[in-house]
Parts: C-alpha cells; structure tokens; sequence
C-alpha cells in the first residue's frame, strides 16, 4: 500500500515514519507541509519527497492511504480531503474537534467505501494490551472498578508546542483521550453517565489543569480518571488500576526502578526489585505479584507500529480497522460529555447517536 504524509513534523518522524518499519507492505511515497523548512529537513533525513500541498502529493506521489499527523484544528479539512481523493486514513489523536464534525467525516467515509483508524497507540503498548488481554481471557473474572491517572508539572499553558499552549481548556481532549480510550476498551461497553470536574488550581485562569472524571457503566461497574497538571512530584504519564472479581491488574507507564528490603504494611516479607526502561504490568491476589509484560524504551513507535499492522491490513482487506474512526467518536463522546458537566454539575449521557442515524 502507497502511504502518504499530511504534516512532516514531530508526530510523523518520531513516531508514524519509524512505525513503518513493522509493517514492510507499506511503501511511503512522501509527504506534504506548508513550511519549507520542514519540508526541507524532511527530505534531508527520509531521503522522501516533500511536497507543499495535498494536491501535489496526490498528483505526484499517488498514495492509496493518507497519515495524518498534523495538529487537531486540522484534522477535519484533511479527512474530508482525504476521503474525497478516495483514500484511506491513518490519523493521529485526537480525531476531530466535534461529534457534529466526527459524524460527517464518517459518514463520508461510509459513502465512499473507504475505513478511517485513528492512531491509539497505547492500546497496543505492551503493559496496557496486557490488561486487557487478561480481562478478555476471563483469569481474573469480570472487571468491577477501573482508576487510571496522570500527574505532570507542565501547567497545559506552559506546553512547549505552540498548539498545544493555545488550547488549555483542552486537557482531557487532547493528552487525556489516550486514557478515555484505553477505559473504553477495558470494559468493552459503552458507559451511561459521565460526571466530571475540573480546576485550574490557584491559578486564576479558565483551564482544565486538574481534571477528575467518573464514568458509570452498566451493572454498577465504574471507572476514575485523573489528570493533574500541577503536580510537583515526578511524571507518571499513565497509572493504572484495573479491579476485577479475582484480582487486580496494574500498570505503570515510564521507567520504573524499586528495590524493597524487609516488610511493608499489607505486603509479603522480603526482597522485591523491580526495574524496567520502560513500563511495567502486573496482578495482585492478596499479598502475590505477577509480572505480566514490560514495555520497550520506545513503545509509542511501538504501539503505533503493532496497530498500523492491524490497520494496513483491514484496509488492504477493505473492513473496519482497529481504533477506527468509529470507536474515536466514542471516546470523544465521553469527552464532550464530561465537559458538558463540568460546565452544568450534573451527571450527562453520552451522545450515542450519530448525526442523521436512525432518521
């Protein structure tokens, strides 16, 4: 498959253009970015052509599938663009800005026959696929409770990337879908209501700095998220604790190095190491502990690797791929909702139905 570049920058070399090297069926034809500087550099270090529109790129590298790895304003030009052009596409998160703007562009794709994936990736890193590997195995019985977390010290106004430092009401929706995501395929369900608030803090401005989200699934079960922008303490971009019938399943993104010596109040007697470059997962029954994956130093060019396997090959086969643009628009869903109270102070209810279904 012929694979094209929308947006040469950070996203597309450090991540998308590595990934390829999993998947050898792809043949990446170049890409396109109004800066010539990036463009420049771009063909310096792919030795792939650079181009400085979209039209140019089709008319001249004639990719069959197109990578979007631009910032998120952007996305819903270039899949409506793209789909036009009769391609496929591989787009970076978050998905698009609406559900008003998600139902359009899928349904353009509907009509035209052509599958949309969103780049996901931690779904595949190995800790979290771990996690939920073992929920769907059954080992463990169902999962009853799910708390992920994210502390950093970087204020989502002082974020080094332009964009980004534009947006600091966005939190949840932009670095906080990953985790939306992962709680969604966790439970593999849809959830009923979503209550969330959020906080800037002391600082006295209009930002989502803090965020504590709640979303109630069918059954009783629920799930916790935080993010905490403002904590002073060390990153630990995702932590998370997965509670079912028999066990409870742990993750702890990043590089993580423990040595413990002795006893510890509710823990077993003894010496305990634990040290990874990357991530690790693990159960608990009581007092035990199983390692159950660790993740390599680089598993954001991994995960994306093992899912842009998945995805060339259901567009190669012309079925609906993984984290598809279908499930994106779920996540944004709880995300919309989850703003929509922290505005109101109640409890909301997903918006399930796309845009003209069922009419």
């Amino acid at each position: 498959m012929r694979l094209g570049f929308a947006g040469l920058g950070w996203a597309a070399r450090g991540f998308h253009v590595p990934a390829l090297r999993e998947v050898p069926s792809v043949e990446l034809v170049g890409g396109f970015d109004t800066s010539p500087e990036q463009r420049a550099s771009w063909e310096r270090e792919t030795g792939k052509p650079a181009y400085a529109s979209l039209e140019e790129l089709l008319e001249r590298g004639r990719p069959e599938a197109l990578s979007i790895a631009t910032p998120p304003a952007t996305h819903y030009g270039l899949l409506l663009s793209a789909l036009d052009a009769g391609l496929h596409v591989f787009c970076e998160k978050p998905f698009v800005e609406t559900l008003e703007q998600a139902d359009r562009v899928l349904a353009a794709a509907e009509e035209r026959g052509l599958q949309i994936a969103v780049n996901h990736e931690f779904r595949e890193k190995p800790i979290f696929k771990a996690i939920r590997d073992t929920i769907v195995s059954g080992e463990v019985g169902r999962l009853v409770f799910c708390q992920i977390w994210q502390l950093m010290d970087l204020p989502p106004w002082e974020e080094h990337v332009a964009w980004r430092a534009a947006m600091p009401n966005r939190t949840l929706f932009e670095g906080g879908v990953h985790l939306v995501d992962l709680l969604l395929t966790y439970f593999d369900e849809l959830p009923e209501r979503v209550y969330a608030s959020h906080s800037s803090g002391f600082h006295d401005r209009d930002a989502d700095a803090i965020h504590l989200v709640t979303l109630e699934f069918p059954q009783g079960r629920l799930a916790q998220l935080t993010i905490d922008r403002l904590c002073p303490s060390g990153t630990r971009y995702a932590e998370v604790r997965a509670d079912c019938e028999r066990a409870s399943l742990r993750a702890s993104h990043g590089g993580r190095a423990l040595v413990q010596l002795g006893k510890k109040r509710a823990e077993s007697t003894g010496v305990r190491l634990e040290y990874t470059t990357g991530g690790l997962a693990w159960m608990e029954r009581g007092l035990r502990r199983k390692t159950l994956a660790r993740d390599p130093r680089s598993s954001g060019v991994y995960g994306t690797g093992k899912l842009l396997q998945k995805v060339v090959a259901a567009f190669e086969e012309d079925r609906e791929p993984p984290s598809s643009g279908r499930e994106a628009r779920q996540a944004l869903a709880v995300i919309e909702a989850a703003y929509s109270s922290a505005r109101t102070g109640g409890r909301v209810a997903p918006d399930w139905q796309p845009v003209g279904a069922g009419s």
